[in-house]
């Protein structure tokens, strides 16, 4: 191991604390009370081991890596399912995977290996590592018409504070989307036409890059091909407002106010910012949109896609019953309602007329990376003339702690929020399945 080797941006926020004067920094509070906190150690003791790597190739490096992530993806699965908790936090907690997986990415990217490992190839294995540990190589359906295949995206914590700044009580947000999809992976609803509907998921990166270089489409694609295993619905879902809102317009510009958790932004954040700009409008990538989407163009691919979700059904769904609106401390949860807002731009700098002056400004849930997930989800659905359900969910916001709570790592208040928001989030995906079933004869 090579401890000279500068942590990432995001790895830099590990050593942050709640307070100051903390023992204990609170990735460490955190991962100890989620008994998450062997795998970093536990990791690095794979990767060298008695002064030997624990990979003689980069071939077997890549199956190591894919092995201990997918490790660590199935831990935090059976943690949030119940099938197997450790430490004192609540099992519905989300925010152990992303701790752990930096602890283990830190230990990865200061990893000496006994054979000769370039630039590229380091990158691709911290790839593979970052894909395996987001359960996105996990995924596997059955086969036939007696099955109806879901898949469902949820994101990382983010807006966590800035490296090396203590007393920031934001490092404790999580995301009730990622709570809501480890909740459901691998889940099973009985359809009333005598089939089964089975649910994988996976958590995104909120990072630009990844997005940049097509992790969503490589995660989604092999299951939208022709085949036995072919998908039936797919639903992206992230953190929102005050309400569940189903998006029924996603943009392809991707230009949002802050930066990912890395702190890096689209290249065009330095330039003009409009959409035919570098960067500035999703290019996904032409291994599975079949053809170069550059240079810009305003309609290849389109400024705007169209959700296919069953909006009425999941509205009548009644899918906050048995639920508290923690917002309002009143029972039957959040409202459910079909977004239909977007925004409009220039396409460029000295536009002229009316085409050049309607170009996706924002989609029903902005702009972020939120949006781009549910933009390039429709987009593949087109893409591969898939007539399914597919768009985007935007959950209620979590991030709510009771007052004098800054110092801890979690509360009632906070718990409560992300308890309510993944039980109603988990209704909205079931009732979707439930209009998979064929109509009676």
């Amino acid at each position: 191991m090579d401890t000279g080797v500068a942590a990432s941006y995001e790895e830099q926020r590990l050593p942050n604390k709640l307070s100051a004067s903390d023992a204990a920094s609170f990735s460490q509070q955190l991962l100890q009370d989620s008994g998450f906190d062997k795998f970093g150690p536990a990791f690095a003791l794979k990767l060298c081991k008695d002064g030997l790597a624990g990979a003689s190739s980069y071939d077997a490096a890549v199956v190591l890596l894919k092995a201990e992530g997918q490790q660590l993806w199935q831990a935090a699965v059976d943690r949030v399912q119940g099938r197997k908790v450790e430490g004192s936090l609540p099992q519905s907690d989300d925010r152990m995977l992303y701790w752990a997986r930096l602890t283990m990415t830190l230990a990865l990217r200061q990893w000496k290996p006994d054979f000769p490992l370039d630039d590229a190839q380091r990158a691709a294995l911290e790839n593979e590592f970052e894909r395996a540990s987001r359960g996105q190589y996990a995924i596997d359906f059955p086969e036939g018409a007696g099955h109806k295949r879901i898949l469902v995206s949820g994101f990382d914590p983010f807006t966590l504070g800035t490296p090396g700044v203590h007393d920031n009580p934001n490092i404790r947000i999580g995301n009730p989307s990622g709570a809501t999809i480890l909740s459901l992976d691998g889940n099973t609803v009985a359809l009333g036409d005598g089939t089964t509907a089975v649910i994988r998921t996976f958590i995104l990166p909120v990072n630009y890059p990844p997005f940049l270089q097509g992790m969503q489409e490589d995660t989604l694609g092999p299951w939208f091909k022709p085949g036995p295993k072919r998908v039936d619905a797919s639903i992206s879902m992230s953190q929102g407002g005050g309400a569940f809102h189903l998006e029924h317009f996603n943009g392809r510009y991707h230009l949002a106010s802050i930066p990912g958790n890395d702190n890096v932004w689209p290249a065009c954040m330095d330039g003009d910012r409009f959409p035919s700009v570098l960067d500035c409008d999703i290019y996904p990538p032409e291994r599975w949109l079949g053809f170069l989407p550059r240079p810009w163009a305003k309609e290849t691919p389109p400024q705007f896609t169209v959700s296919t979700l069953p909006f009425q059904a999941m509205i009548d769904a009644k899918t906050g019953e048995g639920v508290i609106n923690r917002d309002t401390e009143t029972p039957g949860g959040w409202s459910v309602i079909r977004r239909d807002t977007y925004n409009v731009q220039p396409c460029k700098k000295d536009a002229l007329g009316p085409l050049d002056n309607n170009c996706a400004r924002t989609g029903g849930g902005g702009n972020y990376l939120s949006n781009a997930s549910a933009y390039r989800n429709t987009l593949l659905r087109d893409t591969f003339k898939l007539n399914i359900p597919a768009g985007h969910i935007h959950t209620p916001v979590m991030t709510r702690f009771g007052a004098g709570s800054d110092g801890k790592i979690t509360d009632a208040t906070f718990e409560g929020f992300r308890d309510s928001i993944v039980a109603q989030g988990r209704n909205l995906v079931i009732a979707m399945a439930k209009t998979l079933s064929a109509p009676a004869p």
